[in-house]
């Protein structure tokens, strides 16, 4: 004859099998999480910032800010124009959200950023800058489907 579990056992069973799977998800969400780019001199970076009738160009001669958005927001830093963003934790990474007063999202359109015109593929501080990259952050329309 098989015994039945009681109420009080199966709830016990129950949490401790959803703890389980909860940790384990945490666990796997943590393992595919991007590695982060090591910091390196990046030798003769340009980086081209085009909003809704207005650009801005930064090219210093080497930069330590060898990502995507780290050489948008030194840029932001020297010359002066604001950039706002959201940090995520899972998956990690930063999404802009506004450069110099355009907001995602006005007019259909949203920050993107292209590297040697090869458009992003992951968050903008997780794509590492090599030697003489050309980075475009671009205000228009979403190419994902946004």
């Amino acid at each position: 004859m098989v015994r039945r579990l009681s109420e009080r056992q199966q709830a016990v069973l129950f949490a401790a099998v959803l703890l389980t799977a909860i940790g384990g998800l945490y666990a796997m969400t943590q393992l595919l999480q991007p590695a982060p780019v090591q910091v390196r001199i990046v030798g003769s970076p340009t980086l081209d910032v085009r909003g809704e009738g207005w650009s801005i160009r930064y090219e210093p001669a080497s930069t330590i800010n060898n990502t995507a958005f780290g050489i948008l927001s030194e840029a932001s830093a020297q010359l002066g124009f604001p950039l706002t963003y959201a940090t995520f934790q899972i998956p990690q990474g930063v999404f802009v959200t506004a450069i110099n007063g355009s907001v995602n999202g006005e007019g259909g359109r949203y920050w993107q950023y292209w590297v040697n015109g090869v458009y992003g593929d992951v968050a903008a501080d997780h794509k590492p800058l090599h030697d003489d990259d050309v980075v475009l952050w671009s205000f228009s329309a979403s190419q994902d489907g946004m």
